[in-house]
């Protein structure tokens, strides 16, 4: 329903998404540099573009903490996660506007980063992460205490929790970041608690 916004005339189309669809040309950007420098799926050279080092050694390197989520490992783990954002940060955004949406993102990405980095740095290991799902995470858990904050659609819900609940499921899986996730949806709840939201009274 609406979002906190007033006072500005509505917008249909891709204009009423532009944060969602620049995000996602970001994302594609990202990926297309990866096939351009034979990244795809190797560690070393996704560590040269700004992935997180799984040995949890940042080194100042503190651009990281938003690089990794503009790169992806395959074709099927960037469609899944664009896929996945092209859905919930349409949503988000028409709820709380681009800013916010924006915000949750980000702050989700940060989020998920930290806790990413803490974990490697108790279980240190080879290798690299990437992936935008630290931040879809966080626009998940957003969408949801917006739901219900504005007593929102129940269909809606329902999708959002079933997404939700899948996406933990898939973070069971090996060489999947369940810590990501987690940091994300973390991220994602925090600022939707502390921004306003007008409560739907239809």
């Amino acid at each position: 329903m609406s979002a906190t916004r007033t006072g500005s005339p509505s917008r249909t189309g891709v204009f009423q998404n532009r944060g969602t669809f620049v995000l996602i040309l970001a994302i594609a950007a990202g990926f297309g540099i990866e096939i351009a420098t034979n990244s795809v799926g190797n560690d070393d050279p996704l560590l040269k573009l700004g992935a997180l080092p799984d040995n949890g050694q940042l080194r100042g390197e503190v651009w990281r903490f938003a690089t990794y989520s503009f790169l992806h490992f395959n074709w099927l783990h960037l469609v899944l996660n664009v896929g996945l954002l092209f859905w919930i940060g349409r949503i988000v955004e028409q709820q709380l506007g681009t800013g916010r949406g924006a915000l949750i993102y980000f702050v989700s990405v940060i989020c998920s980063a930290a806790v990413i980095l803490l974990v490697h740095n108790w279980h240190p290991k080879e290798g690299a992460t990437v992936g935008a799902s630290g931040g879809v995470f966080g626009l998940l858990g957003a969408a949801l205490i917006v739901s219900y904050r504005q007593n929102g659609d129940d269909r809606l819900r329902k999708w959002l929790w079933i997404a939700l609940l899948a996406g933990f499921g898939v973070s069971l899986l090996p060489d999947i970041s369940m810590a990501g996730h987690i940091g994300g949806i973390i991220g994602g709840l925090a600022v939707a608690l502390l921004v306003n939201v007008r409560r739907n009274e239809n």
